[in-house]
């Protein structure tokens, strides 16, 4: 760039209405950022444990049964949160998901899930949902964590390596085996699972 062309681009303009273009264009980016910012801080609080745990259903029933289960105390010292099993990657995807289950806050405040006995009345439901959602995205919340090409299925037990080697060669979801690995399972399980293997055209029966 000349320096005719420089003295052109920063001249003073004659009218100093103009001065405002630059000047709030430069505030709109700067609100912009810190609004993205901020909604991108308030995306992360929400999908934390203790955000989780506000519902009383969560807080009540299903925050035991996760602590019981090895995905809160192992052996490696590496523990999923629920956000890791339950919220996709990508920020398309985690602000449509959290748009949608917004709207459980209404069963919530109605008390759909405030006793044990509604709660083990929906876990057929809930259940599910989980397994179509997982069947949809192929795993993806268990392979961000697992990935099965860097298993070592020397490593595995007999039955393990021969179920994880037969995945990956048919393609195999890891949810078609690993159901009920942190909540408890519903009565009649398997059937339900069937159901929802047989909507989406994938083998049923569970491990």
């Amino acid at each position: 760039m000349t320096k005719e062309e420089e003295s052109i681009l920063w001249k003073k303009p004659r009218q100093r209405w103009l001065l405002g273009i630059p000047i709030g264009a430069m505030l709109a980016f700067g609100l912009g950022a810190a609004a993205l910012g901020a909604f991108n801080w308030v995306l992360q609080q929400t999908s934390t444990n203790e955000f989780c745990y506000v519902c009383h259903s969560h807080r009540a029933f299903i925050q035991p049964e996760y602590e019981a289960s090895t995905h809160f105390a192992n052996t490696s010292g590496v523990q999923a949160q629920c956000a890791d099993c339950h919220i996709p990657q990508g920020w398309w995807q985690t602000l449509w998901l959290k748009t949608r289950v917004s709207l459980d806050i209404i069963p919530e405040l109605m008390g759909k899930l405030d006793t044990a006995e509604k709660y083990e009345s929906h876990r057929r439901e809930m259940a599910m949902a989980v397994w179509a959602d997982y069947l949809d995205r192929d795993s993806s919340y268990c392979v961000s964590c697992h990935s099965p090409e860097s298993m070592v299925l020397e490593n595995q037990e007999r039955f393990a390596q021969r179920a994880h080697a037969r995945a990956t060669e048919t393609g195999q979801s890891c949810i078609e085996c690993h159901q009920g690995l942190v909540h408890k399972l519903p009565e009649n399980w398997r059937e339900a699972w069937n159901e929802v293997a047989s909507a989406d055209g994938v083998g049923g029966d569970g491990s």
